[in-house]
């Protein structure tokens, strides 16, 4: 039987992943970042707390990432290895999944038959995804569910693109942040193509279909009550009377404001990725000012680890430029049109967020816009490499080559720990 050659490139970089991001993955020894708070709240899951019964102790999101982080702490210990270990899982896992829902987008356009393959590598290379697949932080969990759920959402059965709910408000349930990522993603299921032929030629008129966006929309919602009352009311022990109560408590802190915060930005910043936000250690006898530090101990060999909170300026500096030529293409190709709906979708909810609610912008929320950017980026590239091959030059496979060489070089060197 002969094996997709592509099946056998995505394994590779799904194991090579792995091995990437659980290499060292107890270092460092300690709590840093808002594992302070995740790793804590898990403990309460696991009923580590003065009542001695398992209750989700942080009300600000819902219980399913803390959940799942408990869980690598049951099977694996109270450590770091057992903290993080299921962000490594659901950070790997990211790789085929997301190989999967590209070449269902791409699914026969013969002229992006690359473009799969394309998205696959690079987002196993993406810096602030591969942040998030070594730390023990809920955002990774929203990523993968909310993957899973596109997946689904793209069958073109109608019926089974009900599968989606489930994963959708998995999604949510483990960071609330994920309705920011579902609802455009619903929308451009809701945008529907006639197509109409007549002597003048071949003329597209566009509609909503509002059936079926508010029938997923209503499915999702009911599948994260369901699931959230299962999960805090019948799994752990309830923090409030109803489900109705605990909403309203998560919802009210985006009142807070901390403009001092660490990381703390406005949304600008994103596509010039600053501010930075940095949790370094040196090795012995090693003298660094840690506000100078922007490369891990691969190219800073005094580094005992160095995660830097960033992503890759290989996206960064193409975000703007990508999402506006797929907003040109939208009308006339689909995977434009689902790229540019899912990057200004999820960015005008983000503005609306800020609007309300000014202290809650940091730069790492910019992870909810990059899957979106890869998907377009590799379509572009994709359909360069199909017609270069037709003309038989090599532009555009030069450019391509140096782009995920640049790429994988600004992965190494963010690389958190040394190689040795």
């Amino acid at each position: 039987m002969k094996i997709d050659r592509s099946i056998l490139l995505v394994a590779a970089l799904t194991l090579i992943g792995f091995g990437l991001r659980i290499y060292k993955v107890e270092i460092p020894d300690r709590t840093m970042g808002d594992e302070v708070y995740y790793v804590p709240a898990a403990r309460s899951i696991l009923g580590q707390n003065e009542d001695n019964v398992p209750r989700d102790r942080i009300s600000a999101h819902p219980p399913l990432g803390k959940m799942i982080i408990a869980a690598g702490m049951l099977l694996f210990g109270d450590n770091p290895f057992g903290w993080r270990v299921m962000s490594v899982v659901a950070g790997t896992l990211v790789i085929p999944v997301f190989y999967l829902l590209v070449k269902r987008l791409v699914e026969g356009r013969k002229e992006l038959t690359s473009t799969p393959l394309l998205a696959t590598f690079i987002i196993s290379f993406e810096t602030l995804g591969f942040y998030f697949s070594r730390v023990a932080r809920i955002d990774i969990f929203m990523m993968l569910f909310f993957l899973v759920g596109v997946y689904f959402l793209l069958d073109k059965h109608p019926v089974r693109r009900f599968l989606a709910a489930p994963f959708f408000a998995a999604s949510f349930l483990s960071k609330e942040v994920a309705v920011l990522l579902v609802l455009p993603a619903l929308v451009y299921v809701g945008i529907k193509v006639k197509t109409k032929k007549d002597r003048l030629g071949t003329k597209k008129t566009y509609y909503f279909d509002f059936k079926t966006f508010v029938l997923l929309a209503a499915a999702t919602a009911a599948s994260a009550a369901l699931l959230w009352y299962f999960l805090e009311w019948v799994v752990l022990t309830p923090t409030r009377p109803n489900l109705l109560d605990r909403v309203l408590v998560m919802f009210s802190r985006l009142d807070i404001t901390n403009p001092a915060a660490v990381g703390r930005s406005e949304i600008w910043m994103w596509f010039f990725n600053q501010p930075v936000t940095r949790a370094a250690a040196t090795l012995p006898g090693v003298r660094i000012d840690f506000s100078t530090v922007v490369v891990g101990p691969l190219l800073n060999p005094g580094l005992r680890y160095a995660y830097i909170v960033q992503p890759s300026w290989t996206l960064v500096l193409l975000m703007v430029p990508v999402s506006l030529y797929a907003a040109f293409k939208a009308g006339s190709d689909s995977i434009a049109r689902f790229a540019a709906l899912s990057w200004f979708g999820t960015l005008l909810g983000w503005i609306l967020v800020n609007v309300l609610y000014r202290g809650l912008m940091y730069l790492f929320y910019v992870l909810t816009l990059l899957p979106p950017i890869v998907v377009g980026l590799s379509w572009v590239l994709g359909i360069q490499l199909f017609l270069e091959k037709k003309t038989k030059s090599v532009k555009w496979f030069a450019i391509t080559l140096v782009f995920l060489l640049l790429h994988t070089a600004n992965f190494l060197a963010l690389y958190p720990v040394p190689f040795s």
